[in-house]
């Protein structure tokens, strides 16, 4: 890391940073997030070869690195969504989820050698979500069936009310970090997607 780059990473996580490139014996390479001030990526030699399975090696090595992501309790902060694998890697794709359903956007990308060796994770992970949030839970007043209808009068030009995704979100760069709808809809031949916040109705801008 450059002497820049450390300057806006807070020391608590300086430290956890160190003791990882030691374990690392020194090939960490790490890319600063200074938005959800976690890392966007981590390289190098990060665990030791190991013949258990990929989500179990990933789940032990970031129970270990939790801090450093602002993640307390790691079975419930993230949720395997797929394990692909090939002749030379595995990928362990983990989504953040927040009280339960998942944070926007907020995913991490595993990867794992042929010799289960943590080699590399990246993506995007929000941190100090819980805090924004008053650790509490937001309950949607807006249902999922209302948001398809507010879709509808918001893009008149929608062909169809059924949407070709639709999902519920902790959004983690609105004040407040609240759940929202995300109706994704087909419109001339390309995806596009409306958010629609859960307590109002109101449909979010990008």
């Amino acid at each position: 890391m450059p002497a820049a780059e450390n300057m806006e990473i807070p020391k608590h996580s300086q430290r956890i940073l160190e003791s990882i490139r030691a374990e690392s014996e020194n090939t960490l390479q790490v890319k600063w997030n200074s938005v959800t001030q976690t890392p966007e990526l981590l390289t190098g030699n990060l665990t030791k070869p190991s013949e258990h399975s990929p989500g179990w090696i990933t789940f032990r090595y970031l129970e270990k690195i939790k801090r450093l992501y602002d993640l307390k309790h790691l079975d419930h902060d993230l949720k395997i969504i797929s394990i692909d694998k090939s002749t030379t890697s595995t990928i362990v794709t983990m989504q953040r989820q927040l009280y339960k359903n998942p944070v926007c956007g907020d995913q991490m990308i595993v990867e794992l050698d042929k010799s289960g060796v943590v080699q590399r994770i990246n993506g995007t992970i929000h941190a100090g979500l819980e805090e924004k949030r008053q650790r509490r839970p937001m309950y949607p007043a807006v249902s999922v069936e209302d948001a398809k209808r507010i879709a509808l009068k918001y893009d008149a030009s929608l062909k169809t009310s059924t949407p070709i995704n639709e999902v519920s979100c902790y959004h983690p760069t609105r004040d407040g970090i609240p759940l929202v709808h995300v109706l994704t809809y087909e419109k001339d031949g390309r995806a596009v997607p409306i958010t629609i916040h859960s307590m109002t109705g109101r449909v979010i801008e990008k």
